[in-house]
């Protein structure tokens, strides 16, 4: 493949004055805060419905007689139409307004959940797994242009760190309220009424949600305080629509490639939790079934403190002077780096409370990049209008690091010595991501 790879324009995008004001006088108004707020409502009700089918499983699979292995089948069957998908819905997004496909995709996603309800068969159950998938894409996109839109750059990381926490919120509060919601009505009422508050969430969107000049309860205040805060003073709502042949061209630059490639390596560590925390602590630490899931909570709690964290510090260095591009590259690098050596130092110990002591901390070092990962994407690029579409691009690539992760850690730890070889596995993989964000991405798309 040809690199369009121009050093005089990407030397001049970095160097493009970047201007943050030093002393800022904060307004008193904060709309562009509950913005956030709707947006983590609407994270919340995404991860619950990710994650209320591996909790249901076990019931499913003995009222209506489905394996173990197809069951697996079934769960997986989210993932990689999820992963396909971020490449469209990012250019979607950038092309007709975060507002229309993110009421589309929450209104999907919410009657996907109700429908599973109904579900009383394997093709269907998968089908709308695939429906999940493809539904709950344009979430991160959709929510980064509208970070984008509505915060200064003093402030972006942050903001996009609690709805990234919301997604650690999600994964804790799934397993207690669907095995509270399915012990009082069953498993397919919990699916309807996990759907029901979707929509909840998606009238709430439908309500607040608007471009900031067009909001009629947004203070002239808060808005000039966002817009002179914003290196890049083009409004979304009148930058020009990105077309798919301009989308494409985005794969000629480099930039692109070392972001794809450090998103799988990151991705595949937090999926290697996902997939196989529980197991490995029952079956490598001795753990009880039941000792291992409410110690599998605590890398997530930690997480989500860790992801407000990398938010503020990365955010705490651009208004010290640092160009945001490289505050928010360098803090993923290092979470990443982090991250390595908390997976190695797990792979070498003896003790069970040690190996859980140390991946809680490699999520905790993991998550100090989570919201800058996304963040990055406003930063790379010079004109709003391609935020979305750079920011999906990212995540396909870290998607399919999520969909390899559970399928090659399964394949080591049968074929080549168990978890020892699987966790260096995931060291070397946060080992390759910090290289990609820390020394390979130097330089901003021309675009």
């Amino acid at each position: 493949m040809k690199f369009d790879h121009n050093p005089t324009l990407e030397r001049d995008a970095a160097s493009a004055p970047r201007e943050i004001p030093r002393e800022v006088v904060r307004p008193k108004h904060h709309l562009r805060w509950a913005i956030i707020g709707i947006i983590i409502l609407l994270t919340i009700t995404n991860y619950l419905d990710r994650g209320n089918l591996s909790v249901a499983a076990p019931q499913i699979m003995q009222d209506l007689g489905i394996s173990h292995a197809m069951m697996g089948v079934i769960l997986s069957a989210f993932v990689w139409p999820y992963a396909i998908m971020n490449l469209p819905t990012g250019w979607a997004v950038d092309r007709f307004g975060v507002k229309v496909l993110l009421a589309l995709a929450a209104g999907l996603w919410s009657l996907v959940a109700i429908l599973t309800g109904f579900a009383r068969n394997i093709g269907t159950f998968i089908g709308l797994r695939i429906a999940l998938g493809i539904s709950e894409a344009p979430l991160f996109p959709g929510a980064l242009k509208a970070t984008d839109t509505w915060f200064p750059d003093r402030e972006k990381a942050a903001a996009t760190s609690a709805y990234i926490a919301a997604t650690q919120v999600g994964l804790a509060l799934a397993p207690p309220i669907s095995t509270l919601l399915m012990a009082a009505f069953g498993w397919p009422a919990m699916f309807i009424i996990m759907g029901l508050i979707g929509f909840v969430a998606l009238a709430g969107w439908l309500v607040l949600y608007r471009e900031p000049e067009k909001h009629p309860w947004l203070h002239k205040d808060e808005l000039r305080y966002i817009r002179e805060g914003q290196a890049t003073a083009q409004q979304a709502s009148d930058a020009p629509r990105v077309t798919v042949r301009e989308w494409g061209g985005l794969f000629r630059h480099a930039s692109v490639w070392y972001m794809v490639i450090g998103g799988f390596c990151l991705q595949y560590v937090f999926w290697f939790y996902i997939g196989w925390l529980p197991t490995y602590l029952q079956q490598a630490q001795g753990f009880t079934l039941s000792r291992a899931g409410w110690l599998s909570a605590l890398p997530y709690i930690a997480g989500g403190v860790a992801v407000l964290i990398g938010g503020r510090f990365s955010d705490r260095l651009v208004r010290k002077g640092l160009d945001p591009f490289n505050a928010r590259r360098y803090t993923i690098a290092g979470a990443a780096l982090l991250t390595a050596g908390a997976m190695f130092v797990t792979a070498l110990v003896n003790g069970a409370a040690l190996a859980v002591v140390m991946l809680t901390l490699g999520m905790f070092t993991y998550s100090l990049s989570s919201g800058n990962y996304w963040t990055l994407a406003a930063e790379v690029v010079t004109t709003k209008k391609w935020v979305a579409s750079v920011g999906s691009i990212q995540n396909f690539g870290g998607f399919l690091g999520g969909a390899f992760a559970p399928v090659v850690t399964g394949i080591v730890v049968d074929h080549f010595g168990g978890f020892v070889p699987a966790l260096m596995l995931a060291g070397f993989m946060a080992l390759i991501s910090a290289g990609m964000y820390g020394l390979a991405l130097r330089h901003r798309l021309p675009v």
